[in-house]
């Protein structure tokens, strides 16, 4: 299992909570402003460092209250291991594993691969490319070990490129120099992600075989420069040509910065062709199949965190996404205002019921 036991210390509404998990499906019922997203925020916390809900880590402290603590006990290659956060008002975020500090967030993400959805996962499908660059990033960061290497050098290299912009006026050495580099890891990353989207398109694909939309389902990736580029030394050349335009924007046009993921129905974008309804059960398909891949190949036990399952769906989609859990090999906490709505769908047998009112939260035995 991924949680095997979850501590919350003066975590917004939260005085203090324990529970232990289920390894498969936990049902977190209550009242809105109960303090069941929060428990889902804690959950993503421990995994990423930073909020769902947020941008200030101190707003999440409990009211008259100096910090907030997170403990986990996690399970890490088949071994019980202690994750700890805290985050004191005025001070950074302190994370330690098994009494040992941790010094980069990155370091934290790898033990605890989470996913999210909530009614604002939308954005997945039909926001801007960022969403769908960090989804596909994130499956990679866990099942390929040059992914994260690689693109921190490209992050340096843009950072350094687009710094150049602002007081270098005219193309030298120094910028062919570095768009060299920008080319030949831009290309190596590529055929990461390119790969990544095939085998995710796989794992996709029994997941949707009763699904009559989805039959003409495709994922396309962009690599963030036109097609008829193909190789690192095309794309050097784009990069040069183009210096006057990045010039005057501050900031380079093409390369994996502007990946995108494209995903389409008979030749048609998703968000024009489909119902909102269809929109969600193909957003937990994806999730799910990332999920998958995250176990299968990443050697992890992945969490999915679904807050809010049952807006906005029918019975049909419902039944869509209960058979994508089904399959899943994660630990799964949902929430919902009343079991009722969740629990008939609910594929697994004896999964773990907790109730959530005014921050307390019990575990219910019927």
């Amino acid at each position: 299992m991924a949680l095997r036991s979850l501590r919350l210390h003066r975590f917004r509404n939260i005085e203090l909570a324990e529970l232990a998990p289920h390894p498969g499906i936990n049902l977190v019922c209550g009242a809105n402003g109960s303090g069941k997203t929060s428990l889902l925020e804690a959950v993503y916390l421990l995994a990423h460092g930073r909020s769902f809900r947020s941008n200030r880590l101190d707003k999440i402290i409990r009211h008259n209250t100096d910090d907030f603590i997170l403990h986990a006990s996690i399970d890490l290659a088949g071994q019980a291991a202690s994750l700890g956060i805290q985050r004191q008002r005025e001070q950074d975020l302190l994370m330690r594993l098994n009494g040992d500090n941790l010094q980069r967030l990155s370091d934290l993400a790898l033990l605890l691969p989470v996913q999210l959805v909530t009614p604002e996962t939308f954005k997945l499908l039909l926001g801007g490319p960022k969403e769908r660059r960090q989804f596909f990033d994130m499956g990679l960061f866990h099942v390929e070990q040059r992914f994260f290497p690689l693109w921190s050098k490209l992050q340096r290299i843009l950072k350094h490129r687009n710094a150049l912009l602002k007081t270098q006026r005219r193309y030298n050495d120094e910028y062919a120099y570095w768009d060299q580099n920008l080319a030949e890891l831009s290309f190596e990353l590529h055929g990461l992600r390119q790969s990544y989207i095939e085998t995710l398109t796989q794992a996709l694909s029994p997941l949707m075989t009763t699904i009559n939309w989805a039959e003409q389902l495709e994922l396309q990736l962009y690599a963030g420069w036109p097609e008829r580029i193909q190789s690192a030394a095309e794309l050097q050349q784009l990069l040069q040509q183009n210096f006057s335009q990045d010039l005057r924007l501050g900031h380079s046009q093409y390369g994996p910065q502007k990946a995108d993921l494209k995903l389409k129905v008979q030749q048609q974008a998703v968000e024009e062709l489909l119902s909102r309804g269809q929109l969600k059960v193909l957003l937990f398909a994806l999730k799910v199949a990332q999920n998958n891949l995250i176990y299968s190949y990443g050697q992890k036990r992945p969490v999915l965190l679904i807050d809010d399952l049952a807006s906005e769906l029918d019975d049909n989609s419902k039944r869509h996404i209960f058979s994508f859990l089904n399959t899943i090999n994660s630990q799964v906490f949902i929430t919902a205002i009343n079991a009722d709505q969740v629990l008939p769908s609910v594929p697994e047998q004896n999964p773990a019921l907790f109730h959530v009112e005014q921050g307390q939260i019990t575990k219910r035995t019927e």
